[in-house]
């Protein structure tokens, strides 16, 4: 910090002046109590909201509180020790973070993994135990990053340390924020270098105070338009982008700096502060789950926070009682304060266990009890291991405290691998023989001799194995990701003497139907060629609003279909095109080029039609059943006794058909397409079931499992020869 250093000293020279007065009544310089009633705020908003989502549907705003918070006192303490000492010592700093922070974070991983491991069905373990790793090693948030740009990964259980990647944003803000000031001290005054004065300015004629004023604002700019960016192109990802989160701690900076000697006094002080207050409180009441975060929409709680920080507090006579920072100073508001940092760690493991230590949905008074544990929890924990590391001997050396972390990191990666380990040795358990006549699919062919759900096997593949297939495709390089430019395209079947080519079109679901469409291929003589891209229903219509695409995976999409349509349709080797998608209610409108009186069914059949009338037979596979919202390998674990508690009617099974099912039923649909549904495959005429023939039937919410589309491709294969062409080569 040599720059800076330099730069103030000389300043301090000039002036021949102290430096600036620290002051605690709305100093950035001075312990200020009512900070604590604000933390207390920020952890109330997020555990309510986290418990009752439905009536604090905008509580997620507590993190927005603690950015800016943290942005404040850490800008004010960096200037505070160039102020005294003349420079920033990077190790000491990283060092009384880490003495602040890691012991309770870790021993609140090292929790959490005992619990994931005892209550935790074993589906869920190698993801929970992957992201216990990411939380340990402070990349949390781009572990959820990658999981929000995965489409295959849309739908999984929140994990038990998801709420670690506020912490994993915050530790980064302070890994990086002092090197951002060093790089701006340097940079700025060599870009727009000012001539020399004889007055306090120096080094390229800035200050320290001027030159961090004008780094911070120029971070909080650039953080501020790429936040707004990713947001609108990822809005999943961009909600845990530390960079679309940097311009918030950069709001607290600036207001640490502009009220290094006193806050906003009097009654506009008072003002100010209670209007910061009530701006919170009613974004928290008022802004939708939903909202994309973080845009404009984070003003909100920013600027609230902002305020309230920039507002100085009353402290003697009358007026106090009407200061805001008087209530936030009572004593509860401090103490709630003091262990909001335990608070917010230990709320969310407790969340995500109790529903599987109650056997049940938890009830307000389960509620009642996951809030008075989580702050008994914090409060000890603050007791016995957050004040005696912090303020301890042990910690105290900067070697030691580097070390501790290096040490706990490591411990958690080990603890994680293991944790992965031992929970798939179980992944495989003596299984039903293929050839049985119950096996699988086959099942509800002779429902006399066969159970729908077979208790005499346990289910083989495990559900620790089924559940880990949403990430191990069987054809890698068949399908396009969601935001993958491009299209890839793979061959299967018989591609050195095909009888028939055939084009597999559609979104994830169709590549869940490749092991079946497969063994067909092998057996008749065709030559698949796939044209898959997940998450893209395969319509020439656009979409309303997309509720699972981002904006840059929409269009994609899009140009991706609309290309696909002629491509196919002048493909003179092509003979065919089969089409799978999910079943979903996503809402269709026209699109540039293509006027549809009813778009949810023409964008679909107007795609088939343009096949068709090139002489291409076209065969539709109707949406599969889906079985409630739930994870069926998670609900298999979960009830292993009873595989029967995770089927549902027949009628809830049918519901989600939202698309193909119309689209087929509509009057647009060309002549000649063939229909094939497998729902009597799944589902018997009262129940659709997670486990058929010792096969669990999905390795998620909706898509069916490889070895059970395998067991089903005789059915298929009966389903698709209504079109003669299709039964080439039987």
């Amino acid at each position: 910090m040599n720059v800076l250093a330099r730069a103030q000293k000389s300043a301090n020279k000039t002036n021949n002046s102290a430096a600036p007065t620290v002051q605690s009544n709305g100093s950035s310089m001075g312990f200020r109590p009512e900070l604590q009633g604000l933390r207390a705020i920020a952890v109330l908003l997020v555990i309510f909201h986290h418990l009752r989502p439905g009536a604090l549907s905008g509580g997620f705003i507590g993190v927005d509180i603690f950015f800016v918070i943290s942005g404040y006192l850490i800008t004010a303490h960096l200037y505070r020790e160039l102020l005294g000492t003349g420079k920033i010592s990077l190790l000491s700093f990283w060092a009384r973070r880490i003495r602040r922070l890691l012991p309770l974070a870790f021993t609140v991983l090292l929790a959490t993994a005992l619990l994931v491991y005892l209550w935790i069905p074993t589906t869920e373990h190698g993801t929970m135990f992957k992201h216990l790793a990411a939380a340990g090693l402070y990349v949390e948030n781009w572990a959820l990053v990658s999981d929000a740009t995965d489409y295959a990964a849309a739908g999984q259980m929140a994990t038990a340390v998801q709420h670690y990647w506020s912490l994993s944003v915050e530790e980064q803000f302070y890994l990086c924020w002092p090197l951002l000031l060093l790089a701006g001290a340097w940079l700025i005054p060599k870009i727009f270098p000012r001539k020399h004065t004889s007055g306090a300015e120096q080094r390229g004629g800035y200050s320290v105070h001027r030159i961090m004023l004008i780094t911070i604002s120029i971070i909080a700019v650039l953080s501020f338009v790429y936040g707004l960016w990713i947001t609108a192109a990822n809005p999943a990802g961009a909600y845990f982008d530390t960079a679309a989160r940097a311009w918030q701690f950069a709001v607290g900076g600036l207001v640490a700096l502009l009220c290094i000697n006193r806050g906003v006094r009097g009654w506009a002080g008072m003002l100010l502060g209670w209007a910061g207050l009530a701006t919170l409180l009613i974004g928290a009441l008022m802004i939708p789950t939903l909202t994309r975060f973080p845009g404009t929409m984070a003003l909100v709680p920013t600027l609230g926070t902002a305020a309230v920080l920039a507002a100085a507090n009353v402290s003697h006579g009358f007026g106090r009682w009407f200061s805001h920072g008087t209530w936030l100073s009572l004593a509860p508001a401090r103490w709630l304060g003091d262990i909001s940092y335990g608070a917010y760690l230990w709320h969310w493991p407790l969340i995500i266990v109790a529903p599987f230590v109650l056997n049940t949905e938890p009830k307000w008074y389960h509620e009642a009890g996951i809030f008075a544990l989580t702050l008994l929890l914090a409060w000890l924990s603050q007791l016995l291991i957050e004040n005696p590391l912090r303020f301890g001997s042990l910690l105290k050396p900067v070697k030691n405290a580097l070390i501790f972390a290096l040490a706990g990191m490591l411990i958690i990666a080990g603890v994680s691998w293991a944790g992965t380990a031992a929970s798939a040795q179980s992944a495989n358990l003596p299984r039903m023989s293929q050839d049985d006549p119950c096996y699988g699919a086959r099942t509800l062919l002779d429902p006399v001799n066969c159970q729908p759900v077979e208790s005499d096997f346990a289910p083989y593949p495990s559900a620790v194995a089924v559940s880990q297939q949403v990430r191990a495709p069987l054809f890698p390089g068949c399908e396009t990701d969601t935001l993958e430019v491009g299209d890839k395209n793979c061959l299967l079947g018989d591609t050195e003497n095909p009888k028939l080519r055939v084009a597999v079109v559609g979104d994830s679901h169709a590549t869940a139907w490749l092991p079946a469409l497969e063994v067909l291929a092998k057996k008749r003589h065709w030559q698949l060629e796939t044209h898959i891209r997940s998450g893209c229903s395969p319509s020439l219509a656009a979409l309303k609003q997309a509720e699972q695409l981002s904006g840059q995976a929409e269009r994609l999409c899009t140009d991706s279909i609309r290309a696909l349509g002629p491509q196919l349709a002048n493909d003179e080797t092509l003979d065919a095109v089969i089409v799978a998608a999910q079943g979903n209610k996503r809402q269709w409108v026209s699109s540039p080029g293509y006027e549809f009186s009813d778009p949810k069914t023409e964008g679909f059949t107007s795609l088939w039609k343009s096949w068709t009338e090139k002489g291409k037979k076209v065969a539709v596979i109707q949406e599969v059943p889906r079985l409630g919202n739930k994870n069926v390998p998670t609900c298999v674990a979960t009830n292993p006794e009873d595989p029967q508690a995770c089927s549902v009617t027949r009628d809830k099974g049918l519901s989600i058909r939202h698309n193909l099912k119309k689209a087929l039923d509509s009057k647009t649909a060309p002549e000649g397409i063939v229909h094939a549904d497998l729902t009597n495959s799944i589902c018997s005429d009262e129940r659709c079931f997670a486990v058929l023939g010792s096969l669990i039937t999905y390795y998620d919410q909706s898509h069916l499992s490889h070895d059970f589309a395998r067991s089903l491709a005789p059915e298929l294969g009966k389903e698709l020869a209504k079109e003669p062409l299709f039964a080439s080569g039987s």
